[in-house]
C-alpha cells in the first residue's frame, strides 16, 4: 500500500484563485497516477492532493514491493521535478516536496460503500500503517519512507536502501524498521516492475 502527500499545498493554494488551484492539483496528480500506473499499481483514490494506491491487488503481482518502490522513487525523483519545472513556467515562485510511505502485508480489499456509490479499496492495519508512514516523513528530511515489510518482500532492492531507524508507529506495539533511498535510486529501480 502506497501513500503520498503534497507538502504545504494548503498554504500555497490559499492565495490563489480556485481554477488556479484545481489546475495544480491536475497537472500533480496526473504526473504522480502516471508514475503509479506506470509500475503496476492500483489507483485507489485521490485525498485532495493525497493519493491511495496499492500493487499486488487486486491481480496478484509476485514483485508488489519492488513496483511500489519503482513508482515511489519515480513520483519524488523526475515526476516531482517535472511538476515543479511546470509551476516554475506557470510563473509560481515555489517548489514543492513530498512525502510518501510505503508498506506491505495483508489487506482486505474488495467494493465497499452504500447502495447508491461503491468503491474499490483495501483496509486493514498495513493501509493504517503505510497512511501513518507517509505523514511521519513530514518534518524528517526524507520524502520516502518504506516499512521493513516491504523491505523483506523485494526481489531486487536497490543498494542505496538506508535505515532510516526503529520509528514508534501509532496504533503498533513494537517499533518498525523504517527505510529510505539515496540518491541515484532510479538507475537503479530502471526494469523493476516493467512487462
Amino acid at each position: 500500500v502506497l501513500f503520498s502527500d503534497l507538502r504545504g499545498f494548503t498554504s500555497f493554494s490559499e492565495s490563489l484563485p480556485a481554477t488556479a488551484v484545481i489546475e495544480v492539483v491536475n497537472c500533480y496528480l496526473n504526473e504522480m497516477t502516471e508514475a503509479i500506473l506506470g509500475a503496476g499499481g492500483t489507483l485507489i483514490a485521490y485525498m485532495g492532493d493525497g493519493i491511495m494506491a496499492v500493487f499486488g491487488a487486486p491481480l496478484e503481482q509476485p514483485d508488489h514491493a519492488d513496483r511500489a518502490l519503482r513508482a515511489a522513487t519515480e513520483m519524488i525523483g523526475p515526476r516531482l521535478a517535472s511538476f515543479n519545472a511546470w509551476l516554475a513556467e506557470q510563473g509560481h515562485d515555489h517548489e514543492f516536496a513530498m512525502g510518501v510511505g510505503i508498506n506491505s502485508g495483508p489487506v482486505m480489499a474488495g467494493n465497499i460503500g452504500s447502495e447508491q456509490r461503491v468503491e474499490y479499496t483495501a483496509l486493514g492495519d498495513t493501509t493504517n500503517t503505510a497512511s501513518r508512514l507517509e505523514g511521519m516523513t513530514k518534518g524528517s528530511g526524507h520524502m520516502l519512507f518504506i516499512a521493513d515489510s516491504t523491505r523483506e518482500r523485494m526481489h531486487h532492492p536497490p543498494d542505496n536502501l538506508a535505515l532510516v531507524g526503529e520509528l514508534e508507529i501509532r496504533g503498533r506495539v513494537a517499533p518498525v524498521p523504517v527505510w529510505t533511498i539515496g540518491v541515484g535510486a532510479e538507475a537503479d529501480l530502471s526494469g523493476v516492475g516493467q512487462s
